[in-house]
């Protein structure tokens, strides 16, 4: 799967727990709306585990914007319990969440925290195609 692909993974499942909220991918406009929600790509690493499969281990930040602080807050921790609960969002293995304290935004009419969301998903190698054997001939010496 594709960072893109992850990333639509995440959104979706910010979708089930917050119906109501705007959501979007990598990029933060300059005025956010009060309820939404931003999947960001933080950090990306490769690492070979076999011959056959590697393991991508990203980083995401995900950014919720409210009108209150404890709203954010409220909000962003039922989000990090859910991610929790579930040890997996379809394909993509959560390794860990942390989130910082809400913060004023520069125009101080909204709020925002950002969570961390460290996560790994397994990739096959391609392999190789072998030719199928046609027959097998025994002979007797």
């Amino acid at each position: 799967m594709s960072v893109i692909d992850d990333m639509v993974t995440i959104e979706a499942h910010i979708k089930t727990l917050f119906p109501a909220a705007i959501t979007g991918k990598q990029k933060i406009p300059l005025k956010p709306p009060a309820n939404s929600f931003y999947v960001v790509v933080d950090d990306e690493d490769r690492v070979t585990e076999t011959r056959y499969h590697f393991r991508i281990d990203r980083v995401y930040q995900i950014v919720h914007f409210a009108e209150r602080p404890d709203t954010a807050l409220a909000n962003m921790s039922a989000l990090g319990d859910a991610i929790l609960q579930t040890e997996l969002i379809k394909h993509i293995r959560v390794n860990d969440w942390s989130a910082t304290q809400p913060f004023e935004t520069e125009d101080a009419d909204l709020y925002a925290i950002i969570g961390v969301l460290d996560t790994s998903v397994r990739q096959s190698r391609i392999q190789k195609a072998y030719p199928k054997i046609n027959n097998v001939n025994i002979t007797q010496t």
